[in-house]
Parts: C-alpha cells; sequence; structure tokens
C-alpha cells in the first residue's frame, strides 16, 4: 500500500521537485505558411535558373561544348561604343599570310576601306562551327548578288593570329574574294565595344554584319547570345533591298 503524498502547509510555496522534473516545452516548429518570403524567393531564382538553361539549350555557337561554357559564348548586353551614322574607328589590322608579317602586313582601316562600299563581317573565333558552316559560306553563295549591290570588298575580321586567318581562308576556298583581317590585339572589336569573355576562349569578338560606305557604318546587325540570325547573310540580304 503506498504512501499518500504529504499535504503542502496553507501558504506554503509549491513544491519545485515535480516540475523540475517535467520536460520543458519544445518552441513550435515554423511551417511552410510562415516560411512565404523564403519560398517566394526559392520559386524565382529556381525560374530564373531553368529560363537561362532553356535560352542556353537553343544556342548554336560551339554546339559541342557543355552548357556551362555555351553561357559564355556571347554577351545578352553589349556597350556600344559607335553607332549606325558613326565612323568606323581607325585601327591597325593584320592582313593574313602563312609566314611572318612585314611590315606592309600592318594596315589601317581607314587605308583599307575608305572611298569604298564595304560589307565586314566580325566572327567570335576562326574555324568554329557556326562561323566556318553557316555565317561565311551564306556569304560565299551570295557573292553575285552582293556584287550586283554594288560591294567592293567583303572583309572578315576575328581575334586571331594572321597565320589562322590565311589557313581559315584557304580552308573555307574564300582567300580570292574575301579578305581575312586579323585583329590579334582585339583593337577593332576594343574601338567598338563588341568585346565579351568567352569562358575558357577568354576575350572574344562577337558576331556582326556591318555596310560601311567610306568608312561611315550605315548598317549593322550585331548579335547576341550566339545565334545566327540578323547577321546572316539571306537576311541581312532581304534587309537590304
Amino acid at each position: 500500500m503506498g504512501t499518500a503524498p504529504p499535504k503542502r502547509a496553507p501558504g506554503a510555496a509549491p513544491s519545485t521537485v515535480a516540475s523540475a522534473s517535467a520536460p520543458a516545452a519544445r518552441p513550435r516548429r515554423r511551417g511552410r505558411a510562415d516560411a512565404g518570403p523564403f519560398w517566394l524567393i526559392r520559386g524565382f531564382l529556381v525560374a530564373t535558373v531553368a529560363l537561362a538553361f532553356s535560352t542556353l539549350e537553343r544556342t548554336e555557337v560551339w554546339p559541342n561544348r557543355s552548357r556551362l561554357i555555351a553561357s559564355f559564348k556571347a554577351p545578352f548586353f553589349i556597350e556600344h561604343k559607335v553607332h549606325i551614322g558613326s565612323q568606323l574607328p581607325n585601327v591597325q589590322l593584320l592582313l593574313p599570310s602563312a609566314a611572318d608579317p612585314e611590315p606592309e602586313s600592318y594596315v589601317m582601316t581607314q587605308d583599307l576601306f575608305n572611298g569604298k562600299q564595304v560589307l565586314l563581317l566580325s566572327t567570335p573565333m576562326a574555324f568554329s562551327p557556326g562561323c566556318s558552316n553557316k555565317h561565311i559560306p551564306g556569304y560565299m553563295q551570295a557573292l553575285d548578288k552582293l556584287k550586283a549591290r554594288g560591294i567592293d570588298m567583303i572583309a572578315v575580321v576575328a581575334m586571331d593570329t594572321p597565320f589562322v586567318m590565311h589557313a581559315w581562308a584557304e580552308q573555307l576556298g574564300a582567300s580570292e574574294e574575301f579578305l581575312f583581317l586579323s585583329d590579334v590585339s582585339g583593337q577593332l572589336a576594343k574601338s567598338l565595344g563588341t568585346t565579351f569573355q568567352a569562358g575558357p576562349f577568354g576575350l572574344r569578338p562577337t558576331r556582326f554584319a556591318m555596310m560601311l560606305v567610306d568608312m561611315n557604318i550605315t548598317r549593322w546587325e550585331i548579335e547576341t547570345g550566339g545565334h545566327l540570325e540578323s547577321s546572316a547573310a539571306d537576311k541581312f540580304l532581304a534587309d537590304l533591298s
């Protein structure tokens, strides 16, 4: 038979023994409803990443590279330093050559283009799939149409050495009708404001097609995101008519 608990005298303080042995109340855990802003922010970030990868999936330059590298293929926002109606900056370029450059290999854009109607094509990288398979061949196929429109010169420029530009022109079979120019130090691309960081490929110029009349820019179709759209030969020539 158990013993009854001792009676508490009137006015005495309650015993602390029982309360000390009782477990402490746990704080209420926050539910999802309490973390509304957190879930909104998380959802926004997930949607942004999904949209970014969806965009990269459609990128055409260097298609065999990883999607992470593809994110560096071309800028989405470019700060142009010159605009339509401006004069092309007078900078030094190099003529293509299989041998060491001679003094006459260094040419100024003004000496090359002044007094002429010129189609200037910029490519991110020589021998890259988008440039070699679509961009330049498209203009090669439209050569008669270009001449019929009074174009005196078609020049291709990239931030590659004159040796690379020479080999590229030979591979494409375009060395007779097209002038391949080396902007190896990036003077032209930097003066136009069209350089971008292409991941492991370093600083590269973005793709564009430009019409020059006596060194004045009369039309300029510059690409973003690595696509070949507005600067493609069929689109560019259709808009010229």
